[in-house]
């Protein structure tokens, strides 16, 4: 009996202690990925009136927004909110997971999109059918008219999209999108009826880079190697932890893009969102106009 609860004790101690390396661990990472940063709330990051707020959403591609996904989704269940989802393409140029032809992508791609925009509460979405991957070869003052089109069609007076830097990560479908966003706000921020008041770009933390460039080969591949031209520093964070579940959903509802999740989340399917997003918790963004 005596050597029964000895075994158990030892037992105790060792489960015990192996808690405690897993939570040092776990605290260590999170102090690498967030530098120690406060989150915010997101009701005191983004300036919101008591009555209707339109947030547009503009990307390049379905699935951009999963950078911002925790954030949408907070804004969305705020029934003051309209969230409008506008996409320059389809996507049809990206990888098919084995799930469809190459000739069928964008067709997927669309659906997959449509189910994401009931999990992130999209009022509207419009895809423009612009070529995948193909955006620097277009004629750029066909899409900037096509962005403002819808701009003062649905009159957001917030806008989230790319940095013009970078395009998050270096994909020149992000950056030229990025580019278009901040040149029609800054062009138009002194016209009393454009209707925008903010534009935000999502943005990584240095610890989230650091970490980034040494396990995802998206990063590793297109991100610059000068720090001074990386993304632009954030100007606040957005917690999630507690939509986790949410940002989960919208990452699977891009099942033909699993494999670039599995490169930027590694893991993200395997421990449960509870855990995951307590540890990639915040979302980072750069004010980067402000209509005067």
């Amino acid at each position: 009996m005596k050597i029964i609860k000895l075994l158990i004790r030892s037992l105790l101690v060792f489960a015990l202690l192996i808690l405690i390396l897993l939570l040092s661990v776990f605290f260590f990472a999170k102090s690498k990925l967030t530098e120690n940063e406060s989150p915010i709330s997101m009701y005191e990051a983004f300036p919101l009136s008591q009555n209707t707020n339109v947030i547009m959403c503009l990307f390049a591609h379905p699935d951009d927004e999963i950078s911002v996904a925790g954030t949408v989704y907070k804004l969305s269940q705020n029934p003051n909110n309209q969230i409008i989802g506008i996409y320059l393409t389809k996507g049809e140029a990206g990888g098919t997971g084995g799930l469809v032809s190459q000739e069928k992508l964008g067709e997927e791609r669309t659906k997959e999109l449509q189910n994401l925009s009931k999990i992130l509460g999209y009022k509207h979405l419009e895809i423009f059918g612009f070529p995948d991957s193909g955006l620097p070869k277009v004629d750029s003052i066909a899409v900037k008219a096509k962005i403002i089109e819808v701009i003062y069609k649905y009159r957001p007076n917030i806008i989230i999209s790319f940095d013009d830097k970078v395009g998050l990560y270096g994909h020149p479908d992000h950056l030229l999108t990025g580019k278009w966003a901040k040149s029609i706000c800054e062009t138009y921020q002194a016209v009393d009826s454009f209707p925008v008041q903010q534009l935000y770009c999502p943005t990584l933390s240095k610890g989230m880079i650091n970490i980034a460039l040494s396990i995802a080969e998206t990063f590793k591949r297109n991100y610059p190697k000068e720090p001074e031209k990386g993304l632009p520093p954030p100007s606040f964070a957005v917690d999630i932890s507690d939509v986790g579940v949410y940002k989960l959903q919208a990452i699977q509802a891009h099942r033909t893009q699993k494999r670039t999740f599995d490169d930027v989340f590694p893991l993200h399917d395997q421990i449960s969102p509870h855990i995951f997003f307590r540890l990639f918790d915040r979302e980072y963004f750069t004010l980067q106009v402000q209509k005067k």
